[in-house]
């Protein structure tokens, strides 16, 4: 059995789910990582897990595997009510036996969604990712500049999506009445969609921008992004960009430097680099 090579920190984990056995069976499949991940409680219910969180006798989770379908109360239920706030936030690794709630849990930003019978190699891939979340790291993002813009013209070229990113194209669209799930400095919050200012590609990651300069980092590709976005009120500008078209600056409008061009965003001095390969497009559709 391989192991997670990279350094890390032991991860707490709760697990929740009506069936006993299902918690058995998982426990003993984290076994295999007990060098990684130890178990510090179990669940079976949305009342338990609140009393679990509210005890101060219990060390608070790095992550909760969180079953779907429970009665007196659904996985989502149970996100919904319990408190992500504070100086240690929880991730959400849903472990369901049905495959139909992995839009939503995509929206809601888990951390993961695994289907059961839970597979040791696909458990592996969910801590390495887990792994990756909890590492502090200093993200530098900003506004993609114009004279970096010719590297970037050559990538719009030649991007060919991942399969990740390809399966993205199924994925149900958010609405304007839908949330989106982040994490704000150390708090945790369901975000409106129309809050949401532009869309920052880093890597995997995504920053999102909020008014105020406030930002959040997300596990999501840009090409996931722009698949689930409402395409009437959000823009791809650039391969690393996409905008709420609710915060174009309308009094400074779209600049053009030879074949691409620099976009205004309210309450953010820097403009935003505008690709040749989404330019006329753009125009278009703020005209």
């Amino acid at each position: 059995m391989s192991k997670l090579q990279s350094k890390s920190i032991m991860i707490k984990a709760l697990l929740v789910d009506d069936e006993r056995l299902a918690r058995v069976e998982l426990r003993r499949i984290l076994e295999e990582f007990a060098d990684k991940i130890t178990v510090i409680g179990e669940a079976a219910n949305k009342r338990e897990v609140t009393n679990f969180l509210a005890s101060p006798e219990n060390p608070r989770p790095d992550v909760i595997f969180l079953d779907i379908n429970m009665p007196r109360g659904s996985g989502f239920d149970v996100l919904a009510d319990i408190d992500y706030e504070g100086e240690h936030p929880i991730r959400i690794v849903f472990v369901t036996a049905y495959s139909k709630y992995a839009v939503r849990a995509f929206i809601v930003n888990a951390l993961d969604y695994v289907v059961k019978p839970v597979d040791v190699k696909r458990l592996e891939l969910t801590l390495a990712r887990l792994e990756i979340t909890m590492r502090e790291t200093t993200v530098s993002v900003g506004n993609t500049q114009p004279e970096a813009d010719a590297a970037d013209e050559t990538a719009d070229e030649q991007h060919a999506d991942t399969p990740e990113e390809a399966n993205a194209e199924t994925l149900q669209k958010l609405t304007p009445d839908d949330f989106v799930f982040v994490t704000i400095g150390k708090r945790m919050r369901f975000l409106p969609v129309p809050h949401i200012v532009c869309i920052t590609a880093d890597g995997n990651y995504s920053e999102v921008w909020l008014a105020k300069d406030k930002r959040a980092i997300i596990l999501r590709t840009m090409n996931e992004w722009e698949s689930i976005l409402p395409p009437s009120d959000f823009f791809r500008v650039h391969r690393g960009t996409i905008v709420n078209r609710a915060f174009i600056d309308e009094t400074r409008p779209l600049e053009t430097i030879g074949g691409s061009g620099q976009l205004y965003v309210r309450d953010i001095q820097e403009p935003f680099a505008v690709s040749r390969r989404y330019l006329a497009k753009l125009k278009e559709r703020i005209a």
